[in-house]
C-alpha cells in the first residue's frame, strides 16, 4: 500500500520534497452488529500495533469491544483500518498557527464478517475470523484496498482473533438479546498462517513514512486496483451465510469539514472577538484532523465543572439564490431554544462566504455569540449528564429568513468535540452543511467553544439526592437544648394581638398627657396617677396565659406531627421514572406489628415484582437488600407486618408526566388504629428534558396531521414504543419501523407543540430518545392550472386591531406570486384583496406557503398554504429534433400560425428554460399569418433526451397553443 501510495505521488508531483512525509497515526479495527439490512449500532473501535517478529508480521492490541443487544441472528462485521496524516506541501504559504498543518485519510484495507448461526457460542472461546480486501460488496458500501503482494494480500488473507466473553442478558429492559466482549489479549490482526515475504526496496527503508506530498484521488496504480471487476461474496460467506444479504448503510452526512484556507483567511481579517477562557487567554484551537481520544477521567478530575458552550456564528454561503438578512434559533441541551438577532450576511467575494453582521449595528462587529452555561449547582447530576450528552448528543440549529420569516434549513451539530479534556477552554471552526428536506442549500462557517469555570455557589450537594428516603432516627440519644426566643419567632398571632393592644394603650397615654397639661395650667400640684401601667402588663400576661393554654394541644400536636415527619426533594425529568425507597423501622421494641402505607399521587407506585425492582436498583444504583413477598397488595392501603426493631425498604415508582416545575405529595404510614406512625413529605422538581430531533410541519388550520417518521435504524420495531406528551395526539410504530402520529392542528397563525417519547425498554422507564414536533397552521388556499398558463386566485387578507405595514412573500416566487408584491398598509377592521398567481412549470399536485409579514414588528399576520393541481395542456403539434454531437448551441425553427381575425401579441414559454432558449420572446403576428418560432438548443439537451413543452401565450398568461419537442 506504501508503495502505491508513493507512486501515485511521483506520477502527480514530480517535485516532492523530501523532507514532506506521510505518517501512519494510527491502526485500528472496528467491529459493529448487522441484522442483515444495516447496522444496529456504531462501530466499537479497538487500536492496534504494530509488531515484527522474524517471520510474521502482526497487529496486536489488549483493547474490548462490547457489543449489546446481539441476537443470534446477526452477524458481526469486521474491519480493519489504518489512518494516514498527510502535511500540506505549498510553498511560500504562512499558516497560522491554529489552521491544520496536515490531512488526514482513512484507509479500509481488510474486512470479514463473523456469523453466529443462530445460536450464542460458550463464553471464553477463541475465534478466528478471516478478513479479505479488494473491491467488492461490503457491509459499508466502501472501497477496501488490494495488492497482489505484502504479507497480507488479496489471494490469501489475514486473520482476527478473539477471546469471547458472554454477558447475561439486560433483566431492565426484559430482552432475549444477550451483550458479547470480545476480549484482545496480546491478539488481534495476523496473517492466515502465511510466510512473511521480502518487501521491495522502496519499503524496506521505512514502514511509518515515506516521501509524499499529498494523497488524491487520481489515474494511479492503486486506483487502477480499485476499479477491477468486483468478486462475489459467497466465498467469504460460506454455505452457512447464503440468508445474508448485506444491505449497505447509508448515513446522512451532516457536512462537518474544517474551513477553507482563503475562507478562514477572510474571517480572521474581519475581526471577530475572541473567544477567551477565565484567565483571559484565547481558548485552544483544536485540530480536528487529528484522531479524537476521550479520557474520562481527565473530565471527572477537572475542578472547573461549571462549563460555558459558546456557538459564534461566522460567515454563510448559498448554493442558489442568497438570503440577505436571517436570524437562527439554537436547540442546546436541556435549554430552551435561544434566538439570534438578526444577522445580515455581506459579500465581499463571490466564491468566498459572506460574512455575518448584526442587523443595524453601530460598532460593525461581526458575528454573533449564543452562550449556554451549564452549572452543576443548577441541575441535579449535571456532570455526568452533561458528559454524556456531548459524546452521543447533538445540538440543533434552524435558520429563519428574516424577511419573510420561512424557515430555511437546519444543522444538527455534533457535540463531541466540546470534551474540554482537562484544558480551560477549548474551540474548533467548522463549516456545517444547511439541510432542507434533505437537501443542502448551503453551508454555515461555526465556531463552537467550551470555557470551564469553578462551578457557582450553590450547593451541588444539595442537588444530588439519594433515591433512599431514610426515616429511621440515627440519634436518639441526643439531648434536646430549648433557649428562649422573642416573642414574634414564635407565634405571629400572638405577636399581631400584643402589637393592637400597645398602638391602643400609645393612643390613650397622649390624651392623658393632653388632659394633665389642660389640669396642671389650672392646678400646678395636679399629678396623674401612673398605677395603670401595672395593671396593663397584668392584662398582658393574662393574655399570654389563656392563649398558651388555648394553642397548647394544637402545639404538641404538631411537635408530634413534626417528630415524625421527614422531607425529602427528588428531581425528575418528563417522561421519566424516578424511583426511590422508603427506609423505615417498626419503633415497638418487644412485638411485631401490622402497618399500612398510603399515598396521594396515582403517579406513584409500589413495587411489587422483585425482578423489576432488582433491576431498577442496578439502574439507579441502589445497594439496599431486597424484601420479596412483604406487601399485601390485596388491601388498601398496602399492608405490612415487622418484627420488632425490624428494618423494611419500600420501593417505590414515580413516573414524571406533569408539566409543571414543582409539586409536592404526601405519603403516610399508619398503625391498626389508623394513628400516624411516619409522615413523608416528597417534593418533586421538575427538571428540562433533552430534545434529540425536532421536526417542524405546516398544516391547514383545525384539520388534523397525520405523518410518519423513520425511526432510529439501530431498533427493531417490536422493541419500539412511543408516547406523546399531549393526550389528544395518537401514535405508534407501524410494521415498517416508522413512527406515526396523529395531532390535532390550531387555527391559522397558532402553532402547537408536542412531545414524542421512544423506548426501547418493555416497561418505559427512560426514553431513548424524545422527539420535539411542532405544527405550524395555515388557511389553505386550493388552486388548479395548466402548465405553461398562468392562473389567478383572490384572497381575502382582514385587519388587525392596529394599523400594520405588511409584506406577502411567498415560499416560492418563480412559481406562487402575490399582488401587491410591495409593503401596504393593512388597516384595523378593513379587508384588503390579495391575488396570488400560479404559474406551474410541471404536473402533479404541491404545496406552497405565502406569509403575511408586519415588516416593522417582524411577525406574522396571516399565513396560507397554497395546494395546487397542475395538468398538461393539450399538445396540438409534436416534432422530433435530432441534435448531432456539438459543444455549441444548435438553432432550430418551428411553425406558428395566427388562427384570429385580428393581430394578435404572443409571448413563448418553456417548462425547460435551461435546455431551450427562445430568439424573441415575444411575437407580434398578423391575422392568419405564419411565422417561424426560433429555438436555441443547448448542448445539454442531447446527453440527456427530454420531452419539452414550448407554450404560446397570450397578455394574459392563457395558453394559446402546445408544441412538444422530443430532442434526442
Amino acid at each position: 500500500m506504501l508503495f502505491l501510495l508513493m507512486t501515485d505521488a511521483k506520477q502527480r508531483n514530480t517535485n516532492i520534497r523530501q523532507f514532506d512525509k506521510v505518517i501512519i497515526k494510527e491502526r485500528r479495527l472496528k467491529a459493529s452488529v448487522h441484522n442483515g439490512l444495516n447496522f444496529t449500532d456504531q462501530f466499537q473501535v479497538v487500536y492496534l500495533e504494530n509488531v515484527h517478529n522474524s517471520e510474521l508480521q502482526s497487529l496486536k492490541s489488549k483493547g474490548v469491544i462490547s457489543l449489546a443487544g446481539v441476537d443470534p441472528r446477526n452477524h458481526v462485521i469486521f474491519s480493519l483500518e489504518y489512518v494516514l496524516e498527510v502535511p500540506t506541501s505549498f510553498t511560500n504559504l504562512t499558516l497560522v498557527s491554529s489552521m491544520r498543518q496536515s490531512q488526514v485519510h482513512i484507509v479500509s484495507l481488510r474486512w470479514g464478517v463473523w456469523s453466529l448461526n443462530k445460536h450464542l457460542p460458550p463464553s471464553g472461546s477463541i475465534f478466528k475470523v478471516p478478513i479479505t480486501g479488494g473491491p467488492g460488496l461490503n457491509a459499508e458500501n466502501s472501497l477496501v484496498f488490494t495488492s497482489d503482494f505484502g504479507p497480507m494480500n488479496a489471494n490469501k488473507d489475514a486473520v482476527v482473533m478473539f477471546k469471547l466473553i458472554k454477558q447475561e442478558a439486560d433483566m431492565l429492559y426484559q430482552s432475549t438479546r444477550d451483550r458479547l466482549e470480545l476480549t484482545f489479549q496480546d491478539t488481534g490482526v495476523q496473517p492466515d498462517g502465511m510466510e512473511r515475504a521480502p518487501l521491495k526496496n522502496a519499503l524496506t527503508e521505512t514502514v511509518e513514512s515515506f516521501s509524499v506530498p499529498i494523497i488524491n484521488a487520481g489515474t494511479a496504480p492503486m486506483q487502477q486496483k480499485m476499479a477491477t471487476e468486483p468478486r462475489p461474496m459467497e466465498p467469504l460467506l460460506g454455505d452457512n451465510m447464503a440468508h445474508f444479504d448485506v444491505k449497505p448503510s447509508v448515513q446522512q452526512d451532516i457536512g462537518v469539514q474544517d474551513i477553507e484556507k482563503a475562507a478562514y483567511a477572510q474571517i480572521h481579517n474581519a475581526g471577530f472577538p475572541d473567544i477567551v477562557d477565565c484567565d483571559g487567554r484565547p481558548a485552544i484551537e483544536l485540530d480536528l484532523s487529528k484522531h479524537y481520544i476521550y479520557s474520562p477521567a481527565l473530565e471527572n478530575n477537572d475542578p472547573r465543572t461549571c462549563n460555558t458552550v459558546v456557538f459564534q456564528f461566522l460567515a454563510v454561503s448559498f448554493n442558489k439564490t442568497p438570503i440577505r438578512n436571517m436570524f437562527f434559533t439554537v436547540q442546546f441541551y436541556c435549554y430552551t431554544a435561544e434566538t439570534t438577532p438578526i444577522l445580515t450576511a455581506y459579500q465581499v467575494k463571490s466564491n468566498l462566504p459572506a460574512i455575518l453582521y448584526k442587523f443595524q449595528n453601530s460598532d460593525q462587529t461581526p458575528g454573533c455569540n449564543v452562550s449556554f452555561v451549564v452549572d452543576p449547582g443548577t441541575r441535579a447530576n449535571e456532570p455526568g449528564q452533561f458528559l454524556q450528552h456531548i459524546q452521543s448528543g447533538t445540538c440543533i440549529i434552524d435558520m429563519w429568513n428574516a424577511d419573510s420569516l420561512f424557515h430555511e434549513g437546519s444543522v444538527t451539530v455534533k457535540l463531541k468535540r466540546l470534551a474540554r479534556q482537562g484544558e480551560h477552554g477549548i474551540q474548533s471552526s467548522q463549516v456545517f452543511n444547511i439541510l432542507n428536506n434533505g437537501d443542502s442549500i448551503g453551508r454555515l462557517h461555526l465556531r463552537i467553544a467550551n470555557i470551564g469555570s469553578v462551578a457557582s455557589v450553590h450547593d451541588i450537594k444539595d442537588l444530588t439526592t439519594s433515591p433512599v428516603i431514610d426515616c429511621v432516627d440515627q440519634d436518639s440519644t441526643a439531648e434536646l437544648i430549648v433557649r428562649p426566643k422573642p416573642l414574634s419567632t414564635v407565634d405571629q398571632n400572638l405577636t399581631s394581638i400584643l402589637s393592637s393592644q400597645s398602638a391602643q394603650k400609645a393612643t390613650r397615654n397622649r390624651k392623658m398627657e393632653r388632659m394633665e397639661a389642660v389640669r396642671r395650667q389650672e392646678d400646678a400640684s395636679y399629678i396623674i396617677s401612673r398605677d395603670e401601667n401595672k395593671t396593663v402588663r397584668a392584662g398582658q400576661l393574662t393574655m399570654v396565659k389563656n392563649y398558651r393554654n388555648k394553642i397548647l394541644n394544637d402545639v404538641i400536636r404538631g411537635a408530634l406531627v413534626a417528630n415524625i415527619t421527614v422531607h425529602h426533594t427528588l428531581y425528575s425529568v418528563y417522561g421519566t421514572v424516578t424511583y426511590f425507597e422508603v427506609h423505615f423501622r417498626n419503633p415497638n421494641v418487644t412485638a411485631a406489628q401490622e402497618f399500612f402505607i398510603s399515598w396521594d399521587c396515582q403517579d406513584i407506585r409500589l413495587v411489587y415484582d422483585m425482578t423489576e425492582c432488582k433491576a431498577l436498583k442496578s439502574l439507579f444504583n441502589v445497594t439496599t437488600p431486597l424484601d420479596p413477598d412483604v406487601f399485601d397488595s390485596s388491601t388498601q392501603p398496602v399492608k405490612f407486618t415487622l418484627r420488632p426493631k425490624e428494618d423494611i425498604y419500600i420501593p417505590f415508582l414515580y413516573s414524571s408526566n406533569a408539566t409543571k416545575e414543582q409539586f409536592d405529595y404526601t405519603m403516610k404510614i399508619t398503625n391498626t388504629v389508623n394513628s400516624p406512625v411516619q409522615l413523608i413529605k416528597l417534593h418533586f422538581k421538575q427538571q428540562r428534558q433533552i430534545i434529540n430531533e425536532r421536526f417542524m410541519f405546516y398544516e391547514a388550520e383545525n384539520s388534523f396531521a397525520k405523518h410518519s417518521l423513520q425511526a432510529p435504524s439501530t431498533r427493531r420495531p417490536e422493541d419500539l414504543s412511543v408516547r406523546a406528551s399531549n393526550e389528544n395526539v395518537l401514535c405508534g410504530v407501524d410494521e415498517k419501523g416508522q413512527v406515526y402520529f396523529k395531532a390535532p392542528v390550531p387555527k391559522s397563525t397558532e402553532m402547537s407543540s408536542f412531545l414524542l417519547l421512544l423506548y426501547v425498554d418493555k416497561n418505559c422507564y427512560r426514553p431513548y430518545q424524545i422527539w420535539e414536533i411542532d405544527l405550524y397552521s395555515l388557511k389553505r388556499v386550493d388552486m388548479t392550472a395548466v402548465v405553461g398558463s398562468q392562473t389567478k386566485f383572490p384572497v381575502i387578507l382582514r385587519g388587525t386591531d392596529s394599523v400594520r405595514c405588511v409584506t406577502c412573500f411567498s415560499s416560492h416566487p418563480s412559481i406562487i406570486k402575490v399582488e401587491p408584491d410591495r409593503e401596504f398598509m393593512l388597516l384595523p377592521s378593513t379587508i384588503q384583496e390579495v391575488k396570488l398567481l400560479y404559474e406551474p412549470t410541471d404536473t402533479g399536485s404541491h404545496n406552497y406557503m405565502v406569509n403575511v409579514v408586519d415588516t416593522k414588528n417582524r411577525v406574522v399576520v396571516e399565513r396560507w398554504m397554497v395546494h395546487t393541481t397542475a395538468s398538461l395542456p393539450v399538445v396540438s403539434k409534436t416534432y422530433e429534433i435530432p441534435l448531432t454531437t456539438t459543444v455549441s448551441p444548435t438553432h432550430k425553427n418551428i411553425s406558428f400560425s395566427n388562427p384570429y381575425s385580428t393581430n394578435k401579441t404572443f409571448k413563448l414559454k418553456c417548462n425547460k428554460p435551461e435546455l431551450v432558449k427562445f430568439k424573441e420572446e415575444e411575437l407580434v403576428v398578423a391575422s392568419k399569418e405564419s411565422v417561424n418560432i426560433g429555438l436555441i438548443m443547448s448542448p445539454l439537451a442531447l446527453s440527456h433526451p427530454n420531452y419539452i413543452l414550448v407554450f404560446v401565450n397570450d397578455v394574459q398568461q392563457k395558453c394559446e397553443e402546445c408544441f412538444a419537442l422530443r430532442v434526442g
